[in-house]
């Protein structure tokens, strides 16, 4: 992969690397190379304005992905029980005679999230929401810098748009 700045090469790495993420690299459009392509600090590059959508497009998913990873705890065995809880606490709310058999994983966090199942329930669906609503702004935000990327004339302009990227 190389990275480019103002039409020279910046940077080269032989690695898959996210090079989006490096801050040094932020104002550049970050490619990969053909095996066995001679490349040098400093060469210019033509880069042709598809090639540079597609760059600032992966650089603005990295970002958003980044974004919603920093409020999540990774992990799919996490989500998967972010989920289940979440399933269990709107099963729990609407049923008149819970039981900890039915909704164990509820019952688990009482004395730790809450003093009761129903306040357990609750702070579990009050904190879904809090990540839903973030996620929203980071998709509005990706969905808002792609579009610019696409009505981007020129490869200065599809830089441009990854940089005024209005994240939350």
């Amino acid at each position: 992969k190389i990275a480019l700045r103002d039409g020279a090469v910046a940077a080269t790495h032989h690695n898959s690397q996210d090079l989006s993420a490096v801050p040094e690299y932020r104002d550049c459009l970050i490619l990969t190379v053909p095996d066995g392509t001679p490349v040098e600090i400093g060469q210019p590059w033509d880069v042709d304005l598809d090639a540079a959508k597609a760059s600032v497009n992966n650089a603005i998913d990295a970002e958003a992905e980044r974004r919603r990873n920093a409020v999540l705890t990774p992990g799919a065995g996490q989500m998967a029980a972010y989920q289940e809880k979440e399933r269990q606490a709107r099963a729990l709310l609407a049923d008149d005679t819970p039981t900890e058999a039915e909704y164990p994983d509820i019952y688990n966090e009482i004395g730790l999230t809450a003093d009761s199942a129903g306040e357990v329930a609750m702070a579990v669906l009050a904190a879904a929401e809090r990540w839903r609503a973030y996620g929203r702004l980071v998709e509005r935000a990706r969905l808002a810098g792609k579009k610019a990327v696409a009505e981007a004339g020129d490869v200065a302009a599809a830089i441009a748009a990854r940089q005024a990227v209005a994240w939350p």
